[in-house]
């Protein structure tokens, strides 16, 4: 069967699999929407999301003012020829009220000032002479010059951050000016995240025969962090469904999301759907054309939803990224699309076994022709963290490419926007 000649919903439907976006919509399908909210001091914001459509209350600038330190004249809308020679009247520092000026006249003014009435151009001070109280143009002044007109930055009533925007340094400096010290933003969600299985140990504990330390749960309660959430450490569980239900269980209770790792499949040692099912909840096992992160179980408990990710470590995290992100925006009351990354070329060739989009780790290095460019890490490595640390992000290659060449483009996802 030629599969890089088939398209990936075709290739996922001859495997059984399901794409992607279906995949993060069943998922999302079990989560509530509808979070409540607060208000809260502006300076406490960074990372919160905004409940409400912010519109602009008044003009930004809210005045005509200086771009420079300099002085303002009036140029009758004609320019003012170089050795012209005006006389210094006034001063106007920033936060002061201006006085007017008349025609042959100047106001000394500084950066952010309001301008005079009269005024209609500004000239730097480097290209002045000053002569006691008078300047001499060094060269012509144009109508306009270095001003910062009402409104040209932001009008009133103007859309400034829609709902469902998550709040960063410039989004606080934007609600800032208009003049909010208070804004009505979502409560965090909280996610309860549960590891499995017999082999872990926490770390600062001793290793013994057959054992590996617990990775996932902090890196999976890092990511949830990173997305705004707050998260509930729900420790570890033995590889036994009772026991894991009644843990979930727990979660449940005070969590708007659960997720576990580990157990995610079909096998006989793996536990995550009946275990939801005995804790009371329902929901589906998911077969995605996804690589690494081929199964997944997703449902609900209660008023929570609930993710099973694999094991792995890598997969764990491609995982939450595609499905994670999905339950999120579903929770917040907004679908947020799947993340599409950036376009680079792949800088150095890669083979793989087509069929499942996978998400490799890369690294951006600097092509022969000095463009930038990716670089693919490791091979067939779902348990191995050592190629995340040393990647970038994660270059996506469709599911029907079985030969990356030099040259091609991919969507690349950094780190810097996820991890």
């Amino acid at each position: 069967m030629n599969f890089q000649a088939m398209p990936p919903e075709v290739l996922a439907q001859e495997r059984g699999l399901i794409g992607i976006d279906e995949a993060r919509e069943r998922a999302a399908s079990y989560a509530g929407s509808g979070l409540a909210t607060e208000v809260a001091p502006l300076v406490c914001a960074a990372g919160r999301v905004l409940a409400a459509d912010l519109r602009a209350r008044h003009a930004q600038p809210p005045f005509d003012n200086s771009a420079m330190d300099g002085y303002a004249a009036f140029t009758n809308g004609e320019p003012l020829e170089a050795g012209s020679r005006l006389q210094v009247t006034s001063r106007t520092p920033a936060g002061s009220v201006a006085t007017p000026i008349s025609p042959g006249t100047c106001a000394r003014i500084f950066t952010g000032a309001s301008l005079p009435a009269g005024a209609d151009a500004v000239v730097m001070q480097e290209h002045v002479l000053r002569d006691g109280d008078h300047i001499v143009l060094r060269r012509a002044l144009m109508p306009g010059d270095n001003i910062r007109r009402q409104g040209e930055d932001i009008q009133p009533g103007e859309l400034l951050l829609s709902a469902g925007q998550r709040l960063d340094a410039r989004h606080v400096a934007l609600i800032a000016s208009q003049g909010h010290a208070l804004v009505r933003i979502q409560q965090r969600i909280r996610v309860g995240v549960i590891s499995t299985g017999r082999e872990l140990v926490q770390p600062g504990r001793e290793l013994e025969a057959a054992q590996i330390y617990d990775s996932n749960r902090p890196m999976l309660a890092t990511l949830a962090a990173h997305a705004g959430a707050e998260v509930v450490d729900g420790g570890w569980v033995d590889d036994e469904a009772d026991a894991l239900a009644a843990r979930m269980q727990d979660l449940a209770a005070t969590c708007q999301l659960v997720v576990t790792t580990g157990g995610a499949s079909v096998s006989e040692e793996d536990h995550s759907f009946a275990a939801l099912k005995r804790a009371g909840g329902h929901g589906e096992v998911l077969r995605i054309a996804l690589k690494p992160g081929k199964p997944a179980v997703v449902g609900r408990m209660g008023e929570a939803a609930y993710l099973g990710l694999p094991g792995n470590p890598v997969a764990a995290l491609v995982s939450w990224l595609m499905l994670g992100s999905a339950v999120l925006g579903r929770l917040r009351g907004f679908d947020f699309e799947r993340p599409r990354g950036e376009p680079l070329t792949c800088a150095v060739a890669h083979q793989r076994r087509p069929g499942r989009t996978e998400f490799a780790p890369a690294r951006v290095v600097t092509r022969p022709d000095g463009g930038k460019g990716l670089e693919i890490l490791g091979r067939g490595g779902s348990a191995r963290l050592m190629p995340l640390v040393l990647a970038d992000g994660l270059a996506e290659i469709p599911a029907a490419v079985a030969h990356v060449p030099a040259g091609m483009e991919l969507a690349f996802h950094r780190f810097g926007g996820c991890a």
